[in-house]
């Protein structure tokens, strides 16, 4: 190890920002008020960045995003490790492990429950090696076809047909989420044993605070039990107009709700639904009722690894993979 190389936890900063657009890292394209919205959740126990310096300057780094996090009937912190980068001069030296096990070290020690996070090809080793993550395989991508378009232009032909249809539901589009989505999420997640909570506060920050919060499409329908909640988000991507559905949770009126937007999104040009859900998760029956179907892992643009561990004896729930709910809400990219 280098002792002129310094490392501690760090809160943003514009030194941070400075060294975020000097590492190319994508985040950078945000800009300060992203970065301050993504790792400045004020319930926080530590600062959400690991640095190592040499001579004041950013060498490297770790950046990890805090959330409340359920826990069987509990409730913790969660830290979702997301931008890591050691630059050329410090590399070869373990610097990766080092910031991403002190980061853990000190989030425990302040008293946060797991550390969680989806490496790609390449960081997948180091996470599920050296630093003890469990490995829970790749995220549970789901698909669902929308316009004939999306096939056709694969195999170099013209053309196109809407596959989705779905009766228009009277949903409503929420400017804040309030009681009624507490009581949805209460409801929803009781079967539970793991996932970051969806309350309504957490809603608010996730959705309504983004920076990209005019792209999101939020619908509400039903009453009382039967009431259901679609967010989605149509982007251009991987060559596509792709519709991700972030969040699709509530009672007997998700399935109408989730056809009626499925209609909409491809109505709007989306060639393609993506989703995130487990067989197990208790909205799976409404995603395959709806036409999604697994999506094997060989025809997947990426790949997208899901682990963690964790940090305190209350944290242990995390270690499960049957315990865990997923849905693109956890993806920090949409």
């Amino acid at each position: 190890m280098d002792d002129d190389i310094r490392i501690g936890l760090e809160r943003t900063s514009p030194a941070l920002m400075e060294a975020y657009s000097a590492f190319g890292l994508e985040r950078a394209a945000q800009g300060p008020a992203a970065l301050e919205w993504t790792f400045g959740l004020p319930a926080a126990p530590c600062p959400a960045f690991c640095v190592a310096r040499r001579e004041d300057r950013i060498i490297g780094l770790s950046a990890n995003i805090a959330a409340r996090i359920k826990l069987g009937e509990a409730e913790g912190i969660a830290f979702q490790a997301v931008d890591s980068f050691v630059s050329e001069e410090a590399r070869g030296k373990r610097l990766f492990s080092r910031l991403a096990q002190g980061f853990a070290d000190a989030a425990s020690a302040a008293g946060a429950d797991v550390a969680w996070g989806f490496p790609n090809a390449n960081a997948a080793p180091a996470w599920f090696g050296g630093l003890g993550w469990k490995n829970f395989g790749q995220v549970p991508f789901l698909v669902r076809p929308l316009n004939a378009s999306f096939f056709l232009k694969k195999a170099r032909l013209p053309g196109s047909f809407r596959l989705a249809r779905g009766a228009k539901v009277a949903h409503v589009s929420p400017r804040e989420f309030g009681p009624e989505t507490d009581a949805l999420w209460a409801r929803f997640s009781a079967p539970i044993g793991c996932a970051v909570i969806r309350d309504a506060a957490a809603l608010n920050h996730r959705i309504f605070a983004a920076p990209q919060a005019p792209e999101y499409r939020i619908s509400m329908f039903g009453e009382g039990e039967a009431r259901a909640l679609v967010i989605s988000r149509i982007v251009e991507r991987h060559g596509a107009r792709i519709a991700y559905v972030l969040e699709a949770m509530g009672g007997a009126a998700l399935g109408p709700l989730m056809r009626s937007e499925l209609h909409h999104l491809a109505r709007e040009g989306a060639e393609v639904a993506l989703a995130w859900c487990f067989g197990w998760s208790p909205n799976y029956r409404a995603y395959r009722g709806a036409g999604f179907l697994p999506l094997p892992e060989r025809f997947r643009p990426v790949e997208i690894n899901f682990g963690g561990r964790a940090l305190s004896a209350r944290g242990t729930p995390a270690e499960v993979r049957e315990n865990w709910y997923l849905s693109y809400l956890d993806s920090d990219g949409v």
